[in-house]
């Protein structure tokens, strides 16, 4: 999963988007914007451990179960994807 990420950060610093992947098993949400952020509920960029008490960044993905992905383009959605790997397919694809 680790690498998953790393690969959607370096996606996200080439072309400019922002990927905002919610949880079904944790409040706060992961923003990737060139770089790991974490969200509160209200989509606030707050400290990691008030977003995941107790979660590290790298287990993030295997302790909360991922609920949806959305991909931005500046503040236009471009797309929803229900899975990290299926927005990773759809990113390889998306121009």
């Amino acid at each position: 999963m680790l690498k998953l990420l790393e690969r959607l950060i370096s996606i996200s610093r080439e072309r400019g988007i922002k990927i905002e992947v919610s949880f079904s098993r944790c409040r706060g949400r992961l923003l990737i914007d060139r770089e790991i952020k974490a969200l509160d509920e209200y989509g606030n960029v707050v400290p990691w451990n008030r977003a995941f008490p107790g979660v590290a960044v790298q287990n993030v993905l295997d302790q909360c179960r991922v609920r949806k992905v959305e991909v931005y383009r500046g503040r236009e959605k471009a797309f929803e994807a229900s899975d990290l790997e299926s927005a990773l397919r759809e990113l390889s694809s998306y121009r």
